[in-house]
């Protein structure tokens, strides 16, 4: 969402412009990762959950390009209260500014919208357009 606002005093003009969106390195690609599970990849559950927190640590290693994790399904069990993967999503935040969206019907049918420690709750049209806006999306 972008706001301008614009005021002529006399003979003086003043424009101000404001955005929500941090500006964007000139040929910087904004990546998506939608994570819809707790764990990557099938087979041993717990072999995946480690795998999964790994990615998480080591997603902001492939440069400036990571831009917004979603989280639905069951993958939002990774953003609440008590989840292995928290330290690591808030210091994405934090440190590098990625974006996280939780999906809240998700939160709120595994009784977990209290208990979210990472994210924006946010409904599928902010996820549809975050992929409008991405310009690759990844799955998990």
């Amino acid at each position: 969402m972008d706001f301008r606002v614009v005021g002529t005093a006399r003979e003086e003009t003043c424009e101000i412009m404001t955005t929500s969106e941090p500006e964007e390195s000139p040929g910087a690609k904004k990546i998506m990762v939608m994570v819809g599970t707790d764990r990557l990849g099938h087979g041993d559950d717990g072999l995946g959950a480690g795998l999964l927190i790994n990615f998480f640590t080591t997603f902001k290693e492939i440069g400036p390009d990571p831009w917004c994790l979603v989280f639905i399904n069951n993958g939002v069990t990774l953003t609440a209260e008590g989840a292995e993967a928290v330290p690591a999503l808030q210091e994405l935040v934090a440190a590098d500014g990625v974006r996280i969206l939780v999906c809240g019907i998700c939160l709120n049918h595994f009784h977990l919208l209290e208990k979210k420690q990472v994210g924006e709750t946010t409904n599928m049209l902010d996820i549809v357009t975050a992929m409008q806006l991405a310009d690759s999306v990844i799955n998990i």
